[in-house]
């Protein structure tokens, strides 16, 4: 059924015009990466926040409105580059067990800083309660790893075609 997909995929009219401009796989690439390296720096700094490693002064509802925007933005720009992608080249990604992969792990990601950063909205200070630290501590830990394996995942599909 994947496989069906990507190949009706890769003959559509935009598919074929995407793959016949030779600037349009590249340019859409590099504001893939951009997107990417917002997304990363903003959780960087959200999870360095919620291990105390930086702006004491500031809460962690502070800085979950801060990079929030940077972060679901990017996202936002991550999911339209992204689909252009896969519409220019569906063979490279829709049947790649690691770009699959890499999916869910965004998936995984977005709940993550989702059950991070949700409750903050509601109360400011969530997540100084005594009993909730630890629960922080582990969404913090989980998101850089998961953060990891998108990036290594992205890399990985140019080579597990």
């Amino acid at each position: 059924m994947l496989h069906a997909l990507s190949v009706w995929l890769g003959r559509t009219p935009l598919s074929t015009l995407l793959q016949n401009i030779d600037w349009v796989i590249p340019s859409v690439q590099s504001v893939h990466i951009v997107a990417v390296s917002i997304v990363i720096g903003s959780v960087l700094m959200l999870d360095l926040k919620a291990f105390g490693l930086v702006g004491r002064s500031l809460s962690l509802a502070h800085y979950a409105a801060r990079f929030g925007p940077w972060i679901w933005g990017a996202i936002g720009v991550l999911t339209l580059t992204g689909v252009t992608l896969v519409i220019a080249e569906p063979d490279r990604s829709i049947e790649n067990a690691i770009f699959q992969l890499k999916m869910v792990l965004l998936l995984c990601l977005i709940a993550e800083l989702s059950a991070m950063t949700v409750p903050l909205r509601a109360n400011s200070v969530f997540w100084e309660a005594r009993g909730r630290r630890w629960l922080l501590f582990a969404l913090v830990i989980l998101t850089l790893v998961t953060v990891v394996g998108i990036v290594f995942a992205g890399r990985w599909i140019a080579y597990s075609q």
